[in-house]
């Protein structure tokens, strides 16, 4: 059955003056969209671009992802001196979606801004490889997925990380592999 949405492609070319140029394409249809950032050196370029953007879209629709509603914001009670709270018994902010970063025993609630693609393939399977890659820092105990990361490039940290064991992890520092945010 086919889909009766309209698909709308938004392809932004900002001037430049350099050899190569930047671009953004965004392609979308009813609630489902895909974004990428990429350079190109010829017009020629752009078809494969959008080819590339709506191959994603494509990956996207056949397996869409679950995002569930947040908690209802309650009205907090009055803090009293006996209130100890942690920071990490805050629940998440509404409206804020959470992904589930998979670890070697269950998985773990992170939002979703806190894991940045900055260069580099920021399509479909580059994002579910940052999110086994976050669960393999976790798991090392370099990333508590409280605070913001951003992987440069997914590709070179996975060459980095490939042959670690968890155990590995205590002998560097986050920020061997990945930028914090």
């Amino acid at each position: 059955m086919t889909d009766k949405a309209p698909l709308i492609i938004t392809l932004t070319l900002p001037e430049s003056a350099d050899e190569t140029k930047p671009g953004t394409l965004l392609v979308e249809r009813n609630y489902l969209a895909h974004v990428r950032q990429f350079s190109y050196t010829r017009l020629s370029d752009l078809g494969d671009i959008i080819a590339e953007g709506l191959m994603a879209l494509a990956v996207v629709a056949a397996d869409p992802p679950v995002i569930a509603e947040g908690p209802k914001a309650e009205p907090k009670p009055a803090a009293t001196h006996k209130t100890t709270a942690k920071a990490s018994d805050a629940p998440v902010e509404a409206g804020e979606p959470t992904i589930d970063i998979p670890l070697k025993k269950g998985s773990l609630k992170v939002k979703i801004s806190h894991l940045k693609i900055v260069d580099g393939d920021t399509d479909a399977e580059a994002y579910a490889l940052a999110m086994r890659l976050a669960g393999r820092l976790v798991d090392g105990k370099l990333w508590d997925g409280k605070t913001p990361i951003r992987f440069e490039d997914v590709y070179a940290a996975e060459r980095k990380m490939k042959h670690l064991t968890a155990a590995d992890f205590a002998l560097f520092t986050l920020e061997d592999f990945i930028q914090p945010a």
